[in-house]
């Protein structure tokens, strides 16, 4: 376990902002309960009224699904929507999404900017569904109850507007999600839990940004099947494609997304309430802008700036029915604790211990990588000279498409089970770099960076230890990992 001194901050810190919010209106509930089952009801009234709304409507299903993204081209006539073809006809807010470009900034702001997203989704439902207490509920996805890995029959329902055809046929067939795709997300949840940082490529945003929200969406959208499944993706008009969720252009567009985007909402409420939870500033945030443009239930267009969107995302008006990492409170944080931001912590510079270049791509056979001699006793040696010493495991990779695979990346000590510190999931790695599904990558190919912090994972030794990386699926994508190092963070 990560290593904290300082138990008089943490517990003030738990105690400011674990208090009840009194502006929490709202509650988000479980899709397996009652009310949850009650708030897709709601759901599925709103976006058939939605779906009836043409596409220039700021409230209709596609408008809204365009906010997120949209492709740069649809194939043949756009039969959902007249008024837009290419790129150059896209409407007021569309394609705003934090996944368009590859920088500091979308990393920085992409919980902020989902967050915002599906909070206006949710005033729209309210006010076409007529049921004033609704609130988005969410996909408890990864739980060890089985019934809580298993997509809710609304979503599922051919004669209901929540349904999408394009999805894994499991799940559309009422099956749980498979043990080892739970396993992973499990994995993933559990690392996430004692992440020391918001910001920062090893930070919170972006590992939960990774695993579980771009592994569930690939999986959602068939790219985990074995083999991976294709479907008519009816957002780009394409066959033999993968399914909406599955890529960064057609996601908005399947119902599953706000559910999806709900339990990313939770993981990170539970995370931020935690020990272990901290926060961007605003400072941060205005140096690294997005641009936050919603549409009201009214149908006015609503512009954010940066100060407004802070204020706005750590002062909601709902909660959740229960948190993860043993939260006790389901509570938004309303306050701004001194307390928590006087132990917080943001990824700045980055010494490197070691680093190697590797040049290999990973194949079906895990990939190991021994740490030997001076490497592992530099190692040590940093991770032993001071108390809660922060050290990242990078992995620099190449692709030259986008990978229908995911992998996992482990620590093995001699007679020790091997430790998981991070996954690779390839979740809008095309879209991102600026390559249209009509394009091939560049020669040189996408250069990526995975980084995670390993400092809860590090045994006090000398000895040689591994860094193994484990391949899942069966897609043909060539991944090159490029070079390994190893650094402390401040």
């Amino acid at each position: 376990m990560k290593k904290i001194t300082n138990l008089f901050i943490i517990l003030i810190s738990l105690y400011s902002f674990g208090q009840d919010n009194p502006n929490a209106k709202y509650t988000r509930y479980n899709v397996t309960t009652p009310q949850g089952h009650a708030n897709l009801d709601a759901m599925n009234v709103a976006f058939k009224k939605m779906r009836d709304m043409g596409c220039e409507n700021g409230l209709g299903w596609y408008y809204q699904g365009a906010i997120h993204n949209i492709p740069a081209e649809i194939n043949g006539k756009n039969e959902l929507c007249a008024k837009y073809q290419t790129t150059k006809d896209k409407l007021w807010a569309w394609e705003d999404c934090t996944h368009k470009k590859n920088s500091d900034a979308a990393s920085l702001n992409f919980l902020l900017w989902h967050r915002m997203y599906i909070w206006y989704l949710e005033k729209i439902v309210r006010e076409l569904s007529g049921k004033q207490d609704f609130a988005i509920p969410y996909w408890n996805y990864g739980s060890t109850d089985e019934a809580d890995n298993i997509m809710p029959k609304e979503a599922r329902d051919k004669s209901g507007s929540l349904y999408v055809a394009a999805r894994y046929s499991i799940l559309n067939d009422g099956k749980p999600i498979l043990k080892d795709q739970v396993n992973q997300l499990q994995l993933s949840l559990n690392e996430l839990k004692t992440n020391p940082s918001f910001a920062g490529s090893a930070g919170f945003s972006k590992n939960l940004e990774i695993a579980p929200h771009g592994f569930m969406h690939d999986l959602i959208g068939g790219e985990y099947a074995s083999p991976a499944e294709t479907y008519y993706n009816e957002i780009y008009q394409l066959k033999n494609f993968s399914g909406l969720m599955a890529n960064v252009p057609s996601a908005g567009f399947d119902p599953i997304f706000w559910l999806h985007h709900s339990m990313i909402d939770r993981i990170w409420e539970s995370w931020d309430v935690s020990a272990y939870g901290q926060r961007p500033t605003l400072e941060e945030l205005k140096a690294n802008p997005w641009t936050y443009e919603f549409i009201t239930p009214t149908g006015e267009r609503k512009t954010y700036t940066m100060e407004e969107v802070y204020k706005i995302v750590f002062n909601l008006d709902y909660k959740y029915d229960n948190l993860l990492y043993g939260s006790k409170a389901p509570v938004l944080a309303a306050n701004e604790a001194k307390a928590k931001n006087e132990i917080s912590f943001q990824d700045s510079k980055e010494k490197i211990i070691w680093e190697q270049k590797v040049g290999k791509p990973l194949s079906a056979t895990p990939f190991t990588h021994k740490v030997t001699s001076t490497l592992a006793k530099n190692t040590n040696k940093v991770f032993t000279a001071e108390l809660n010493s922060k050290i990242v495991l990078n992995l620099d990779v190449v692709v030259y498409k986008e990978p229908k695979d995911f992998y996992t990346v482990y620590l093995r000590y001699p007679g020790k089970p091997d430790q998981y510190v991070g996954a690779m999931t390839f979740f809008g790695v095309a879209h991102d770099h600026g390559i249209d599904v009509k394009h091939d990558t560049a020669e040189d190919g996408i250069k990526l960076n995975f980084s995670y912090y390993i400092s809860d994972d590090l045994v006090n030794s000398d000895k040689d230890f591994e860094i193994i990386i484990k391949k899942t699926g069966s897609g043909d994508a060539k991944v090159t990992l490029e070079k390994i190092s190893v650094a402390k963070i401040n």
